[in-house]
């Protein structure tokens, strides 16, 4: 046989490239760091091509380490769900369940179900990976995917899991009191506003809003930018600025009055989040039960 051919070694590597270190990835396999970095170098010396850069600090992977992973991960997260699938030859559910989505749709929307579905099914493993970006859900391994529902593609199954969501302006009352409130959308230009931000290409800064029966889109300099929606509620809490959220995000700080909605009249809504899958592809046990639980939640 072609020694290239050790897929030991390679599935060493992905878990490498996943830990992002050694170490980590060692106490994954249940292996020593240096027995686990011989092995990498071994795996190198076999296909003639340098798959790490590494230094005493970090890590990363070479432009042929990024091409190995990027193809041949989601090979072996696919023969993970086949091997968890047999357990739809048992009696009881098990199975390991992988779902994509971003921050505040996992938080408030994926987060709660799970909880109480795990608790019924104990012998089922969820993974959630929460990723501002839109991942493809079928070349990334994932099971599930979640985003609004008017954005997912035709040729998926969609099953929603949230009402229509109101964006809402809000601010700190300290920061109302300081700054004042603006009296329309065309003052936001003119304020200190906090920006929502899902990668490092990609400010959440151009805020709509309903006028007269039109959508209005402003465009808002950023006296604060955060990739987290939990940071840029923070800030807004500690009076930084003005910040345009989901209102789900923030009704528990609206009922306390630790934040003032501003601008009410002019909110808009946007349609469902929902869960989404492809139409052609094999459900094990454990991802039907996890449909069926949502449809009756």
């Amino acid at each position: 046989m072609n020694d290239k051919r050790n897929f030991n070694d390679l599935y060493a590597f992905i878990q490498v490239v996943q830990a992002g270190n050694f170490s980590r990835a060692a106490k994954t396999l249940d292996v020593q760091p240096s027995a686990l970095s011989h092995r990498i170098g071994a795996l190198e010396a076999r296909l003639g091509v340098k798959l790490l850069h590494r230094t005493t600090r970090a890590m990363s992977p070479t432009e042929a380490g990024q091409q190995l992973f990027e193809r041949t991960a989601p090979l072996f997260d696919g023969i993970s769900r086949e091997t968890d699938a047999l357990g739809d030859f048992q009696n009881r559910l098990t199975g390991k369940l992988r779902i994509n989505a971003a921050e505040n749709p996992a938080h408030y929307f994926i987060y709660p179900k799970i909880r109480d579905f795990l608790r019924r099914y104990p012998d089922v493993s969820i993974e959630i990976l929460i990723d501002n970006r839109r991942a493809d859900t079928v070349s990334d391994g994932f099971d599930f995917g979640v985003r609004p529902i008017n954005d997912v593609a035709q040729d998926m199954v969609v099953l929603p899991v949230s009402a229509e969501r109101a964006m809402v302006l809000v601010a700190a009352p300290e920061f109302l009191s300081r700054h004042g409130a603006p009296h329309s959308p065309q003052d936001l230009p003119q304020c200190r506003c906090i920006v929502p931000s899902f990668d490092a290409s990609y400010r959440l800064d151009e805020w709509e809003f309903v006028q007269n029966g039109q959508t209005v889109r402003i465009r808002v300099p950023a006296v604060f930018t955060a990739n987290s929606t939990l940071m840029a509620k923070q800030a807004t809490l500690d009076a930084l600025g003005i910040v345009w959220l989901p209102q789900y995000a923030v009704s528990r700080e609206l009922s306390e009055g630790s934040l003032k909605e501003i601008l009410a009249d002019c909110r808009i809504t946007y349609p469902p989040m929902a869960l989404y899958y492809p139409k052609n592809r094999h459900k094990t046990r454990a991802a039907q039960a996890l449909l069926d639980f949502l449809k009756t939640d």
